[in-house]
């Protein structure tokens, strides 16, 4: 009898999303934190990630990416199967994780890590499919939420199917970089008919690094709303939120459409506007697309604001602005900064040495801010505007939530200011602070799910002996 109640218990505690979302929050922060004693793991070096640090940023990431179908699925109230099936795969998604970053490093053991990942990518794909399908199903079952989120909800499917496209992208790119296309006839004269295995394998990683990101923002965006109450707002506000999310959802549409045609085909992206020598100076049309989840965002804000309102505990509503500002910072570094090079490549050259079209003077500057821009709008302010929804849902702590809403809003103005301090100077120091406030932010949302659930276990202890 006492074996079955504690096979019941595990699985009751296997199955409960707060735990699993707990653990994967803190698995997060905990490698956030030793990132820098992990062996080659730099955050600050001029340039795109080296592999180590591509490794490591997959290490955080995808956990994140599943943090974010947990949540999402407690919060549309998925169907049980959907529930149940990813509740149970928040310990093998992070056990597989972290055997990939063990087995990666010794070369003996580099096939084992490459068995691991591709384990858990499977096993990640396999989590949104079924994601997706309880997406499908959540119109039929809540009629009436659906006709008040529908612009959130269209939103949040379609970044499930860009992400997973990205995510498939990815795996191919990882199949073709170890074994090549030989084994494969049908496909690899197709790649051979695209430019040739390097030609698409440089397509096909640019297209899925570029195309993932953007998608889980836009799904954090639309996530964000609903967990807000957007909902309970009047019709008028209502719809300006929606607009934003239509304009988000072009973006993520639109942006996926130009990555799967320009890496499996022969479209080039081109550059739109383009003027000064040799046609350099100018917007890529894809960040024009990215740029419109962010556009659309700012656009929700207009009337997600007065979500506010609704609120009678002051950390709620500062916690909601701290989301906002996130947004808000991310847009103005990837198009106050980032438009600003693109329109400048004659003397930024795609962080390339030389003269135009093969370089510019300025190529530093452009390196540091693909590295400033990668960790600080690709890779910090996703976390922690994922991080925040989960405090101001489940954290019953107001020193808590007032504490993340601080640390959140002088890490993302020191950060930025950073960024731009960096691009200007090549001084990534002030940048590095800013990220470690967001850090420390990111950890205190995970002990928030801790400290919440041994207070409640005391004072119930404490009703007992009573």
């Amino acid at each position: 009898m006492n074996k079955n109640n504690d096979s019941n218990s595990i699985l009751d505690v296997l199955l409960n999303t707060k735990f699993n979302m707990g653990i994967t929050i803190a698995f997060i922060a905990f490698f956030l934190i030793i990132s820098p004693l992990l062996p080659g793991v730099s955050w600050f070096r001029l340039g795109d990630f080296t592999l180590d640090m591509v490794n490591f940023y997959h290490t955080v990431m995808i956990p994140f990416a599943f943090l974010l179908i947990l949540y999402t699925t407690d919060l549309l109230s998925l169907p049980g199967f959907a529930k149940k099936s990813i509740n149970i795969s928040t310990i093998p998604v992070l056990l597989l994780t972290v055997l990939g970053m063990v087995f990666f490093y010794p070369t003996s053991t580099q096939y084992a890590d490459y068995v691991l990942q591709a384990l858990r990518d499977v096993w990640m794909l396999v989590v949104a499919l079924i994601f997706f399908i309880g997406l499908i199903y959540f119109p039929i079952k809540e009629k009436q939420r659906f006709k008040l989120i529908w612009g959130s909800y269209i939103l949040i499917l379609a970044a499930t199917v860009s992400a997973g496209i990205a995510a498939v992208m990815g795996m191919v790119y990882e199949y073709g970089n170890l074994f090549g296309y030989s084994s494969i006839p049908f496909f690899n004269s197709l790649v051979n008919s695209w430019g040739g295995l390097q030609t698409f394998l440089g397509n096909l990683v640019t297209s899925h690094s570029h195309e993932m990101l953007p998608a889980v923002m836009g799904g954090i965006v639309a996530v964000a709303a609903v967990s807000f109450g957007y909902e309970k707002l009047n019709s008028t506000k209502r719809t300006i939120v929606n607009l934003g999310m239509v304009v988000s959802l072009f973006g993520v549409i639109a942006m996926t459409y130009l990555y799967i045609i320009s890496s499996f085909g022969t479209y080039v992206i081109p550059t739109l506007f383009a003027f000064g020598p040799y046609g350099m100076d100018g917007l890529a049309e894809d960040d024009t697309m990215t740029g419109l989840v962010g556009w659309g965002a700012l656009i929700s804000i207009l009337g997600l604001y007065y979500t506010t309102k609704n609120e009678e505990r002051s950390e709620n509503r500062l916690l909601i602005l701290s989301e906002f500002f996130v947004w808000l910072a991310t847009m103005a570094v990837m198009v106050g900064v980032g438009y600003a090079i693109e329109f400048n490549e004659a003397f930024f050259g795609f962080a390339t040495p030389g003269v135009p079209p093969n370089g510019g003077p300025g190529y530093l500057y452009d390196m540091a801010y693909t590295n400033g821009h990668l960790l600080y709008a690709f890779f910090m302010m996703p976390i922690i505007a994922g991080a925040l929804i989960l405090i101001y849902r489940y954290s019953s702590t107001a020193k808590i939530k007032l504490l993340s809403a601080y640390l959140t809003l002088t890490g993302v103005v020191i950060g930025g200011f950073g960024l731009i301090y960096y691009v200007i100077n090549l001084h990534w120091v002030l940048e590095a602070i800013g990220l470690a406030f967001v850090v420390l932010a990111v950890g205190v949302s995970a002990l928030s799910f801790f400290i919440g659930e041994s207070s409640r276990k005391q004072t119930s202890m404490r009703t007992a002996h009573t």
